[in-house]
């Protein structure tokens, strides 16, 4: 992320749109509260043309005496509007400088009393990039990560017959307006690299048939999930193994012969007895779609559908996984430069943009057999792993 001149175009009086590709598919016009103008108020209106919003994190809105608007909207995640808001000294609050001076104030002085209501104004609450990656979440983040207060405006961007996923057309409309245009994505990668999520609060010996290790638990501020971490050895001086292996209760408790994982965690346990490391154990069950929806695809894999497409077949992402938590399990762990033991270049990738400096990679075979080799060619072809199938 370019972050320098998109603080720049800030400092010119030019916004940035935020495009979110993978839940809403819509993009947004996006500018400091801070820096607000009418003639920013201007373009948001008049090249956006959705719902003009400001935004800032929800405490601070709740700690400042603002209010919740009460929703019945299922979905659990769902935008967090408060009640629309006017600058008290305006006259009617709906011209572009009254709207703009709304916006400003609230980011200099974020109390209710200085504020009339219902007004013009949409005001969103922010739940944390942590929480909800949502363009209210995402431009909260951007203004913080530029050095500005944790206060952001936005407006949706709609097409000329009224469509938001348009994404053709905001991709002509930015380079229309000269504007740039990056990622909710882009953003989030930003923020790991950034701001610590996840801390160690235990750990423990643990012995096993492959020798004594020690047991981490963590504080998990992302997903929420308890990852754990199998370690041996201290790493101030060298550069650790590391393993980061996605749950896999059939293989890892049960020795299903369907897959290679058990046989590949069996495989890094024996290793790092020997040579000292560090297992990260992700709770992934399924490569993140859990473990009953991960017996559905088993019943069509059972008739012939390959793994890729068996978990398509049910609505579900091929690969779900991320591996922001990972990243951050090795920053709460001191852990900045590892040798990586996998056959999956997604993991590189994705440790990779997160701020992990992988020195080496390893690849880590397990057990081949009657019952996976179909499996395990799916994942050589489909999903490009390096194996020996």
């Amino acid at each position: 992320m370019d972050i320098e001149n998109i603080k720049k175009d800030f400092e010119l009086g030019k916004p940035v749109i935020i495009l979110d590709t993978k839940r809403e598919i819509e993009g947004d016009m996006v500018f400091p509260s801070e820096l607000m103008d009418e003639k920013i108020i201007n373009l948001f209106i008049q090249k956006g043309r959705g719902l003009l919003c400001t935004a800032a994190d929800e405490n601070i809105l709740l700690d400042g005496g603002f209010i919740k608007l009460p929703s019945n909207n299922k979905e659990k995640f769902s935008t967090n509007f408060f009640i629309p808001i006017d600058y008290k000294l305006s006259n009617t609050g709906i011209s572009s400088i009254e709207r703009a001076n709304t916006v400003s104030v609230l980011s200099e002085n974020p109390n209710i009393g200085l504020f009339a209501y219902p007004g013009h104004v949409s005001l969103i609450g922010g739940r944390g990039l942590n929480n909800r990656k949502g363009h209210t979440e995402a431009s909260i983040e951007l203004m913080s990560i530029l050095g500005y207060k944790r206060f952001s405006s936005f407006v949706e961007i709609i097409d000329d017959n009224g469509e938001s996923h348009n994404l053709k057309y905001i991709e002509n409309l930015a380079k229309e307006l000269q504007i740039r245009v990056i990622t909710i994505d882009e953003i989030y990668e930003e923020y790991i690299k950034r701001v610590q999520n996840i801390f160690m609060v235990s750990k423990a010996k643990l012995p096993t048939k492959y020798g004594e290790f020690e047991i981490i638990a963590f504080k998990n501020n992302l997903d929420k999930k308890e990852h754990f971490v199998i370690k041996k050895g201290d790493f101030y001086n060298k550069i650790p193994y590391v393993r980061v292996h996605s749950e896999c209760v059939t293989g890892d408790v049960m020795s299903s012969l369907k897959c290679d994982c058990g046989s590949q965690l069996n495989n890094y346990l024996k290793f790092i007895s020997e040579n000292d490391g560090i297992l990260i154990y992700m709770r992934q069950e399924g490569r993140d779609i859990g473990i009953t929806n991960k017996i559905k695809t088993y019943a069509l894999q059972d008739k012939g559908v390959d793994t890729y497409d068996a978990n398509e077949v049910i609505g579900l992402p091929a690969d779900n996984r991320d591996y922001s938590n990972a990243a951050q399990i090795l920053k709460a762990m001191e852990v900045n430069k590892i040798k990586l033991l996998t056959n999956n270049p997604d993991k590189i990738k994705q440790l990779s943009k997160y701020g992990i400096d992988i020195e080496e990679s390893i690849n880590l075979y397990g057990e081949i057999n009657e019952y996976n080799e179909f499996y395990l060619k799916t994942k050589k072809i489909r999903f490009n792993h390096n194996l020996n199938v």
